[in-house]
């Protein structure tokens, strides 16, 4: 049963890729608009992800930069989690598993509660957090 639950996840998570790989969030009326942006004018945490993932498959680092800066390191941090057992089954190191620290869940969270607040800020710096 959790060998069925993965490959669907992993089926779905494939589809969706292809998805934004081949459709453009800019031009395609098919990507949902962010709901915190139309009712409130702020930029939530995750506005612009859907353009940062498309560059992503495309691997125009700077789009990615450029519309969603925190998807960058959230990538790099997920493909450690997935890729540090390999490492460590093939290395003498042990690489930790920072996901499951106990403090964790909090630097996470607030992280994105500041990356939330400074992309909104108008001034140079922190308006090049805003999604562009």
């Amino acid at each position: 049963m959790r060998a069925l639950l993965r490959a669907g996840l992993l089926t779905v998570i494939m589809g969706l890729a292809v998805l934004f790989f081949v459709l453009d969030p800019v031009k395609d009326a098919i990507f949902p608009r962010c709901v915190f942006y139309s009712l409130t004018g702020y930029h939530c945490p995750g506005c612009g992800s859907q353009r940062a993932i498309h560059n992503l498959l495309h691997l125009n680092l700077s789009g990615v930069v450029s519309n969603n800066a925190l998807l960058l390191p959230a990538t790099l941090l997920i493909f450690y989690h997935y890729a540090r057992p390999l490492f460590n089954r093939i290395s003498a190191r042990e690489l930790p598993d920072i996901f499951y620290l106990k403090q964790t869940p909090w630097i996470i969270f607030a992280i994105i509660i500041l990356f939330g607040i400074l992309r909104n800020i108008p001034f140079f710096p922190f308006s090049v957090l805003a999604p562009g």
